[in-house]
């Protein structure tokens, strides 16, 4: 009897059979314990300890709970209570996490000062908020920088999301012990005298000819003409020439006040003529191949307007700030009599010509493409004896995505590795943190882009996808006794059962890299019901937000 396994939980001191399954994840195991009816009353939360003194080994499980008790009947009119009893990880149900880190400026390669964590970092966060004292992150990824946003979030799936992202997975070992792993990195399967039986196979994933990694959205910085444009009595957006209060004799004679205009339409006629200019349409956008079906054919290609241009600017603090939307031009900076007026028509390089560059305030409409001047912005016509006016030539610095005409859809960057055709399409993947970036440089007039970070970048996710696509070994083996295996990156699954009756006193079951035990849900279906609660809760909150 000295060596008989033994299960021990606070008020149970009888029992049939107890059971525990071990799987990664932050979502609670359980521990199945079968008792003849009334010999119990065990304690609502305690350790569980499963011990062997034939093998020598303890699992031990502080902080475990009643979860649930369900009455059996036998066939041969026996009551049986089976106790389901959670581990510790009940408790990381509770509690909050809030905080955003990592944020990106303007520049995404830029990090805000004072938001920097790194991924263990940010895991020590969620661990401290899961009440987790101790824990080995050694083995997690330090270097990526993930954007975070906890707001109210659940500690315990916020980790488990962040781990995903590095690659790794919340395992929990025995003795209470957290750590997080490297997906599919850990030690084997020990073969030794106690294995009873053992199997390995071999599940290849279903690999495509190719896989293509698709960018964000490529931004273009145009700089684009610009054309008066006024509101009309209908509330369209026109050239001045076609404005249906447009006086007889022009714009030309007008002052600020427009005194010609009929006196029903002057206020309106004072809140547009020269204050509002609207970009029009190039042939093309810079750097892209010039041929039919990428001429821009309507201004809805390029609507909305960025609200920055790519050009950026160093800060103190040394990060980059995106530059904010330029006019520039020809336009009167004076009275003519007080002024020498310039010849030089817009140049797009204001190093060389910076007073072309207009100062005062203006806004940007960026859903319809125009720019409204605080104050009348125009030109003088040369005359010898009148103030002529007519409208300033202008040009807004702005970037932009371009959608195609017919479909509305995005233009982004792709690179593919293997290959496609009409038969065999590729694995897609999205990463909308790089894009192409591609302007003009003024001072050269040559076209320039960021092709190559954007390549590095590019070939980096698609090594990180092929290594995750290489089929693993798998395996599953028992042994008898209990035997001291732990949960890893590879080893992903571990069952510890003793009965009191029956031919094997206790045994171990392990799988390595899956989950051939059902008495549980798999790691990936516990990710997707986290995932599935986490996206009704930000639905709720975004509804919330709207006030619905």
């Amino acid at each position: 009897m000295a060596s008989q396994p033994i299960f021990t939980y606070p008020g149970i001191n009888d029992y049939l059979s107890a059971s525990y399954t071990l799987s990664h994840g932050t979502q609670p195991g359980k521990l199945h314990v079968r008792c003849v009816a009334g010999t119990v009353s065990p304690a609502t939360q305690g350790t569980a300890r499963f011990v062997d003194p034939g093998t020598g080994v303890t699992v031990q499980l502080p902080d475990c709970r009643i979860d649930s008790a369900h009455i059996e009947l036998t066939s041969g009119g026996d009551q049986i209570v089976r106790f389901e009893i959670l581990d510790q990880r009940w408790q990381w149900r509770l509690g909050r996490i809030s905080g955003q880190y990592n944020l990106r400026t303007e520049d995404p390669t830029q990090i805000v000062p004072g938001t920097e964590k790194s991924p263990r970092t940010l895991a020590q966060l969620c661990l401290a908020a899961m009440g987790v004292q101790h824990a080995d992150l050694s083995r997690m990824p330090n270097e990526a920088r993930p954007f975070i946003d906890w707001d109210i979030d659940s500690p315990a799936s916020a980790l488990a999301a962040l781990a995903e992202t590095v690659g790794c997975t919340v395992v929990l070992k025995t003795n209470g012990r957290v750590s997080i792993e490297p997906v599919g990195q850990g030690k084997t399967l020990p073969i030794n005298p106690f294995l009873l039986q053992a199997g390995s196979g071999y599940d290849p994933p279903e690999l495509p000819m190719g896989i293509e990694l698709v960018a964000g959205p490529t931004k273009y910085q145009v700089d684009f003409e610009l054309e008066a444009v006024g509101e009309d009595i209908d509330g369209e957006i026109k050239p001045i020439d076609q404005l249906s209060y447009k006086p007889k004799q022009g714009w030309a004679f007008e002052n600020p006040w427009t005194d010609n205009v009929d006196p029903r339409y002057q206020e309106l006629s004072q809140q547009s003529i020269f204050k509002m200019y609207r970009i029009k349409v190039p042939d093309y956008l810079p750097g892209v191949l010039k041929k039919h079906g990428n001429r821009l054919k309507s201004i809805d290609e390029v609507l909305p307007l960025l609200p920055h241009q790519i050009d950026d600017d160093l800060l103190p603090d040394n990060t980059r700030k995106r530059r904010t939307p330029w006019v520039y031009g020809t336009f009167a900076k004076g009275e003519l009599a007080a002024l020498r007026r310039s010849t030089q028509p817009p140049d797009a390089n204001l190093d060389k010509h910076p007073e072309q560059r207009y100062e005062r305030s203006f806004t940007v409409d960026h859903r319809r493409g125009i720019v409204r001047f605080a104050e009348p912005v125009f030109d003088y016509i040369d005359h010898p004896a009148m103030q002529l006016r007519k409208p300033a030539e202008l040009r807004l610095r702005i970037a932009v995505h371009w959608r195609r005409d017919q479909t509305r859809a995005l233009e982004h960057w792709s690179t593919l590795r293997g290959r496609m055709s009409s038969r065999d399409y590729p694995l897609v993947v999205h990463r909308s943190d790089i894009a192409l970036e591609v302007k003009h440089d003024e001072k050269t007039s040559r076209v320039c882009n960021n092709h190559d970070q954007v390549a590095k970048q590019a070939r980096f996710y698609l090594d990180q996808t092929i290594a995750q696509l290489r089929p693993a070994p798998i395996a599953s083996a028992q042994y008898v006794g209990l035997q001291p295996i732990e949960p890893d990156g590879a080893i992903r699954q571990v069952s510890w059962r003793i009965e009191t009756d029956g031919p094997m006193a206790s045994k171990t079951t392990a799988s390595l890299n899956s989950e051939q035990l059902l008495l549980d849900a798999s790691y990936e279906e516990k990710r997707l019901l986290e995932r599935v609660r986490q996206n009704l809760h930000w639905q709720q909150q975004n509804q919330q937000a709207r006030g619905v």
